[in-house]
């Protein structure tokens, strides 16, 4: 029934469903090129519960002294230490709160070593308003959730490289808010990301080098 209910929300609501203003992009550039799909809608959508992975792969595994030394000081200290970037503190052009370019996120961690992890899409990103960038959901099999040190929050780690993304929230009510079928919402730093934009442009990181916390 409950399952139903969100069904019936996603119907009522997807003629209703609008993104903000789009603006252009003008971050950093990478060299790098990219075979992955940037189309956002390449990607499965869940039309009910959410699609975290259940545990990590580790494919890519490197000593904390190769992090630090691939990884930017934010990077690494956010990636591998788990720290967090301040509220608000990535509006574009410094990050992804408030971007709403079509296309695909990879993971930073991944990227440094070398491989295209996709682990959001445009598709999945809404405006939360809590001041970091938020997805409804992820890519399917790429990232997974685990219980932090203190065991009162769900952090979200990518299920390659095992670095630190965010957390997930539940319960907020966002599947009838944003007509969400998952009510969930991943709160993932901007940091994390490397975002490939659809219509092949140069590849963008944040620009924010502040504090972390």
């Amino acid at each position: 029934p409950f399952s139903q209910l969100k069904r019936a929300i996603m119907g009522a609501c997807s003629a209703k469903m609008e993104l903000p203003g789009v603006p252009a992009i003008n971050g950093i550039k990478m060299a790098a090129s990219i075979s992955s799909a940037r189309n956002p809608d390449a990607y499965t959508l869940p039309d009910g519960s959410g699609q975290l992975a259940q545990r990590a792969i580790n494919d890519i595994r490197l000593s904390d002294a190769e992090w630090k030394a691939l990884l930017s000081p934010n990077e690494y200290q956010i990636l591998r230490k788990k720290a967090s970037e301040p509220r608000h503190s990535t509006k574009w052009p410094k990050g992804f709160e408030d971007f709403y370019q079509p296309g695909v996120y990879f993971c930073s961690c991944c990227f440094a070593a070398g491989a295209e992890t996709p682990v959001y899409t445009s598709a999945m990103k809404f405006e939360s308003n809590h001041g970091w960038p938020s997805f409804w959901t992820n890519v399917r099999g790429n990232v997974y959730e685990q219980r932090d040190m203190h065991r009162w929050r769900s952090e979200l780690l990518c299920t390659r490289c095992n670095g630190h993304l965010g957390h997930v929230f539940r319960g907020e009510g966002l599947f009838i808010s944003h007509c969400h079928p998952t009510d969930e919402r991943h709160c993932v730093n901007s940091t994390c990301l490397v975002f490939a934009p659809a219509e092949g442009q140069e590849l963008v990181k944040p620009t924010y080098k502040g504090l972390v916390f």
